[in-house]
């Protein structure tokens, strides 16, 4: 498989090989003496005393790159970054036609999050050096970070072009057609490490992944069994590829086998980050104890998208809203600042608001620690950007999922997870390597201060007028191919409906009506929207009539937003936990008869709303007509129940007792 991009690979020419010029290759007697004895102690292991040699050769001869490139590496391991970048800009910037040398400082940069000052290095490489696979692999990952798929692309085809099998390459092209949303040649990409090297378990999961992607299900039954091999060959886990965990939710309702993958990254994740730290995790918390003994517990919620994103819009006023006689909010943010409205009231909404953008695991990690924090909550989990290795050095005593991630971490290092009777029952506790902490109702908050935007119109959003009109705005990866058969018989027993879907790409849209023809439903029939505002969704959705669910990753914030605007919601509760969100949010608004067991119950009751309309329509006058009054809306009352959830975990910490399920508890 040899993927191709629009744009035309320009070889590059050969270059002459570099050479040092006027650039001395060593320094006095005295400094070439302490270099000496440096190296001959950095090789033995004895770092601090290597240290103090080199420290020595470059202040006696401060001109000789050497000198200055051996004192960054060993700087290097002794985990003394910034120094380390010291010295290897000192002598990269001594002789810029130093590959090692320009890469070492690239790399460094790199791990410390420094990724614009790390591309601008590579770039000062002398043009007399020749461009190797190691040069483009690291170019493309710097432009990775930077968010520029296209050219990080073409630098990977760079690498290919020299080196045919590399696996790297081949990962990270992926991920770049990925980015590009071009998700079948992303997938053909990872197929390819899977066939060269069947081991590969992350290649296998992102095969599958963004095959569903791109709806194309025609090696469904070989990406399972590729997947299932390479999670065979997990044998030795300190060889096991980075993955993530996500992928899976969408794949099978098998919360065992959701457990076993993520407890495998959780172990490369944690291996990875205390060998970079250098040393052990946290064992004591002495500023987080002064302040709950003083009464007021200070929380750090760590994510990447306090930012316009559906997490944000979740649970800002109960960031606003948690009682601040009881608790201090802190935001470690290691997203991008989009500069949206919905941004500020984040940073607005902490009493402090830290950006560790730039900031590695273990600085974070100390940030934390240092500012006395006593429970840490994740909101990201395994989706994008995660932090989930600053958890790894227990910063905080008490350490939470919440809201961000439909899954256990299936990590040593995480105490809790926040749940509610629904969504985790206690029955369920071997799914999740946390103990359950269930709030008494819903476990996703709401914020009643968001918009309810007067309805837009059919003719607005292109959907005939007298159709019954069945939605689904998740994600294209969700829709598999059990789901989008059942949607195709619901049609076929509902004459004259249509099947409103969120597929932007061109590409999904034409093989979802392929597909749908496939099964006898005219490809007219499936009508698909576009990316709008946050504002402008809000507003299309009443124009359904009922939003069909998919399984087993179903809706999350998707089902609140329909919900909130008065639309009714059917879905399949299943047995893992991103199969019973929508249950959760439909049991909150009163409608839990919307939540069936099974896929028969799902097209029986689908067919039964559309063509008796009374049983919906009562459902809509319920949602419209109480929709301030409905638990799932009431934040003040969420709120509460979720201080009152945290103080308990917080206390068992206070009281020398270690972590243990928290049953739902009413407000007292």
């Amino acid at each position: 498989m040899s993927p191709a991009l629009s744009a035309p690979i320009r070889p590059q020419s050969a270059a002459a090989a570099p050479h040092a010029r006027n650039v001395p290759q060593r320094g006095s007697p005295g400094a070439h003496q302490q270099w000496n004895q440096g190296v001959a102690l950095a090789r033995q292991g004895r770092l601090v005393e290597a240290v103090a040699c080199l420290e020595r050769a470059v202040r006696m001869s401060p001109s000789v790159p050497l000198y200055w490139l051996n004192l960054a590496s060993v700087r290097r391991k002794l985990f003394r970054y910034a120094e380390a970048i010291d010295a290897a800009r000192r002598a990269f910037a001594l002789n810029t036609a130093d590959e090692t040398a320009c890469h070492l400082l690239v790399e460094l940069l790199r791990t410390n999050n420094r990724g614009a000052e790390a591309l601008q290095a590579l770039d000062k490489l002398d043009v007399s050096v020749p461009r190797t696979a190691r040069h483009w692999l690291l170019r493309g990952s710097l432009l990775m970070t930077a968010q520029e798929w296209q050219e990080a692309a073409l630098a990977f085809l760079q690498v290919l072009q020299e080196k045919p099998a590399d696996l790297e390459a081949y990962q990270q092209l992926g991920f770049a057609l990925a980015n590009l949303r071009r998700y079948g040649d992303s997938a053909e990409c990872f197929r390819t490490i899977s066939i060269l090297e069947p081991a590969h378990f992350g290649a296998a999961v992102y095969a599958a992944h963004y095959a569903a992607w791109a709806c194309d299900w025609s090696q469904g039954p070989e990406d399972e069994q590729r997947l299932a091999n390479a999670l065979a060959l997990q044998t030795d886990p300190t060889q096991t590829t980075s993955f993530s965990p996500f992928c899976l939710l969408s794949m099978n309702d098998d919360a065992a086998f959701h457990r076993a993958a993520a407890e495998i990254e959780a172990a490369r994740i944690e291996r990875l980050v205390l060998a970079g730290a250098g040393r052990g995790a946290y064992t004591a918390w002495p500023r987080a104890a002064e302040a709950v003994a003083a009464g007021r517990i200070r929380v750090g919620f760590v994510s990447a998208d306090f930012r316009t994103h559906a997490t944000s819009m979740l649970a800002v006023r109960t960031l606003e809203k948690l009682p601040r006689d009881r608790f201090e909010v802190v935001l470690y943010s290691h997203g991008a600042d989009d500069g949206s409205a919905l941004r500020e009231r984040m940073v607005a909404a902490a009493d402090r608001f830290v950006d560790c953008n730039e900031m590695s695991a273990t600085e974070q990690a100390q940030q934390i620690h240092d500012d006395g924090i006593a429970m840490l909550v994740d909101m990201s989990g395994y989706t994008g950007n995660t932090r989930i290795g600053v958890f790894a050095l227990r910063p905080a005593p008490v350490r939470t999922l919440w809201l961000a991630y439909p899954s256990t971490l299936g990590a040593r290092f995480v105490d809790y997870v926040v749940g509610d009777p629904i969504l985790t029952p206690l029955e369920h506790a071997e799914d999740f390597t946390e103990h359950i902490a269930q709030l008494p109702l819903c476990y996703e908050p709401t914020d009643p201060l968001r918009e309810h935007p007067e309805p837009s119109s059919r003719a607005t959003a292109g959907l005939p007028e007298d159709a019954f009109v069945f939605a689904c705005f998740n994600q294209s990866y969700k829709i598999t191919e059990p789901v989008f058969t059942r949607w195709c018989r619901i049609l076929e027993r509902v004459p004259g409906s249509v099947l409103w879907l969120l597929v932007p790409q061109v590409e999904i849209q034409a093989a979802l009506r392929a597909r749908a023809a496939e099964r006898g439903i005219e490809p007219e029939r499936l009508i698909f929207a576009p990316f709008v505002t946050p504002s402008e969704h809000l507003a299309r959705l009443p124009q359904a009539d009922l939003f069909l669910d998919t399984f087993p990753y179903g809706a999350h914030t998707t089902c609140s937003d329909a919900l909130w605007m008065g639309l009714p919601v059917l879905t399949q509760i299943g047995r893992s936990f991103s199969a019973r969100v929508a249950a959760s949010l439909l049991a909150a608004v009163g409608l839990p008869e919307l939540a069936v067991e099974s896929e028969e119950a799902y097209e029986e009751l689908a067919v039964r709303l559309a063509t008796e309309p009374g049983e919906l329509q009562r459902a809509r006058q319920h949602l419209d007509t109480k929709r301030l009054e409905l638990p799932l809306f009431d934040n003040e009352r969420f709120t509460l129940e979720l201080a009152a959830l945290f103080e308990r975990m917080v206390g068992r910490w206070r009281d020398g007792l270690p972590p243990a399920a928290l049953p739902a508890e009413p407000l007292r």
